[in-house]
C-alpha cells in the first residue's frame, strides 16, 4: 500500500511580504512516458479550465464536456489498476524555520492522514464532472447574464469536491500542486468575463467581481475554521500550524501561537481567505475584466455599431 503525501500550500503565495522559498532543482526532462498520476492531474486541469471558459463562452461549452468527461474516465480507468487501499497524508505550508534552518522557508505541517479503497475517490470527481456536464448541456448556447450565480456555484462545488478528493484519498498531484487555486481561478475568470459582457458602468464592474471572489472562497474559510476547531484533517485544517513566522516581520511570534486561538486561527484563517487570498484574486482578475469590458465598448465591432 503506497503512501501518498499531499503538500496543501494555500500560505505560500504570501511570497509576495517578503518570504522565500527554495528554488527547485532545474527542469529535467522525465525519462519514458509521463507517469499516470501526472497525466490525471494535467487532465483535471484542462477540464476545471475548460469549465472556467465554457461558462462566458458557449461556443466553448462543447469542448469543456469533452474535458471533462475524459478526465473522469480515465480517472475511473486508473482506478481500476489499483490494489487495495490508498492512504493520503494533508499537509498544509506556510512560512516558517524548517529544522535547524536559519532561513526562512515554507515549512510543511501534517493536517492529517485519510485511507479509502482506491476506487473511491474516482466517484468524487465523476460526481463533479457529471452534474457540470448536465448543466452545459442545458445551457446549450444560451449567453450567461448573471456574472456570479453560476462561477460561484461553480468554485463551491469545486471546493467540494478538492475536499472530497482528500478525504477519499487521491493521488498526491489532484490535491497539489495548485490546491483550491485551481477551479477558484477560473470561476474567477468566468465572473470576470461575464461582467465584463453585461455590466455597462466600470464600478458595478469592480463591485461584481469583488463581491465575487471574497464569495467563492468564503465556504473554504468557514470550513478551514469548523476542521480546524474540530480536527478533521485535510489541507484546511491549521489546528498543527503554529511554529510559524510572521509575515510582515519574518520573525516568530512571541509569545508562541496557541492552537486554535483567535490569533492563530486569523493568520492561517481569515487573513488567507478572506483578506489576502481575494484581494490578490481581485487584482489579476479585475485587470482582465476591465481590459474586456474596454474591448466591448469601444472595440472594432462596439464601433461598426
Amino acid at each position: 500500500m503506497a503512501a501518498k503525501a499531499s503538500k496543501c500550500g494555500l500560505g505560500k503565495s504570501l511570497a509576495f511580504l517578503g518570504m522565500r522559498r527554495e528554488n527547485p532543482s532545474p527542469f529535467r526532462p522525465l525519462p519514458g512516458p509521463l507517469p499516470m498520476d501526472v497525466v490525471l492531474t494535467l487532465l483535471h486541469l484542462a477540464a476545471l479550465l475548460g469549465l472556467g471558459f465554457a461558462l462566458p463562452l458557449p461556443r466553448f461549452r462543447p469542448v469543456a464536456m469533452g474535458l471533462l468527461a475524459l478526465a473522469a474516465v480515465v480517472s475511473v480507468a486508473q482506478a481500476g489498476f489499483a490494489d487495495g487501499d490508498r492512504t493520503l497524508t494533508t499537509f498544509h505550508t506556510f512560512a516558517g524555520y524548517e529544522g535547524a534552518a536559519h532561513e526562512v522557508s515554507m515549512v510543511a505541517f501534517p493536517t492529517g492522514t485519510f485511507t479509502a479503497p482506491g476506487w473511491h475517490w474516482p466517484m468524487v470527481f465523476l460526481g463533479f464532472a457529471g452534474g457540470w456536464i448536465a448543466i452545459l448541456w442545458v445551457l446549450g448556447q444560451a449567453p450567461l447574464r448573471n456574472p456570479l450565480l453560476l462561477p460561484v456555484l461553480y468554485a463551491w462545488s469545486g471546493t467540494a469536491m478538492w475536499l472530497g478528493l482528500q478525504w477519499k484519498a487521491a493521488p498526491e498531484m489532484l490535491v497539489q500542486p495548485v490546491g483550491l487555486d485551481r477551479f477558484l481561478w477560473p470561476a474567477g475568470l468566468a465572473a470576470s468575463l461575464i461582467a465584463a459582457w453585461t455590466q455597462t458602468k466600470a464600478m458595478r464592474l469592480f463591485l461584481f467581481l469583488s463581491a465575487g471572489t471574497l464569495l467563492m472562497r468564503l465556504p473554504a474559510a468557514l470550513f478551514s475554521k469548523y476542521a480546524s476547531d474540530h480536527q478533521l484533517g485535510t489541507c484546511l485544517d491549521v489546528t498543527n500550524v503554529i511554529d510559524i513566522v510572521n509575515p510582515m516581520t519574518q520573525m516568530q511570534f512571541d509569545p508562541r501561537l496557541e492552537a486554535g486561538s483567535s490569533q492563530q486561527q486569523f493568520w492561517m484563517i481569515w487573513l488567507e481567505h478572506v483578506i489576502f487570498f481575494p484581494a490578490v484574486h481581485l487584482l489579476s482578475l479585475f485587470g482582465i475584466a476591465f481590459g474586456a469590458w474596454m474591448f466591448h465598448r469601444h472595440g472594432p465591432e462596439a464601433a461598426a455599431k
